[in-house]
């Protein structure tokens, strides 16, 4: 009869073990799934043409390089990104208001950019090296 016990007791528990797990898990699939306000998605999602970069606390205007560099962000998932005439594709996400993280190519090359700000009319991305260097692109709608 103990043993009957034991036996029920660790099924319970063991049960009730893997509930709290899967509870658990299902919470971090939520929160890690979180994606920009409406609003602010949809003044993210559209094609925007770089103004200038930031570097140091000086800004510049963009150089005979980066003169056609451009970003688009589609509400899908993807985007496309001309980077010193370089044009490459690939997708997005956001961790909710403050981080995108981008991914492309092969070998996948991944980045991550926070959102310094962004209106209908501006959008500032900082983003930083593997130096630890902050470089802020400030970006207005393409017209």
């Amino acid at each position: 009869m103990k043993t009957m016990l034991l036996i029920a007791a660790g099924c319970l528990l063991a049960s009730y073990s893997e509930a709290q797990q899967t509870g658990k898990t299902a919470t971090h699939k939520t929160q890690s799934a979180s994606t920009l306000s409406p609003e602010k998605s949809k003044m993210l999602c559209k094609a925007w043409k770089l103004d200038s970069v930031e570097q140091f606390g000086v800004a510049h205007p963009v150089t005979a390089k980066q003169k056609g560099d451009a970003i688009t962000f589609v509400a899908d998932g993807s985007y496309s990104v001309t980077s010193e005439g370089v044009a490459a594709t690939g997708t997005w996400k956001c961790n909710g208001s403050a981080y995108i993280y981008t991914s492309s190519g092969t070998p996948e090359n991944k980045m991550m950019y926070k959102i310094m700000s962004l209106a209908d009319n501006r959008m500032v991305l900082e983003y930083q090296t593997p130096d630890l260097i902050r470089i802020h692109y400030t970006y207005t709608p393409k017209q």
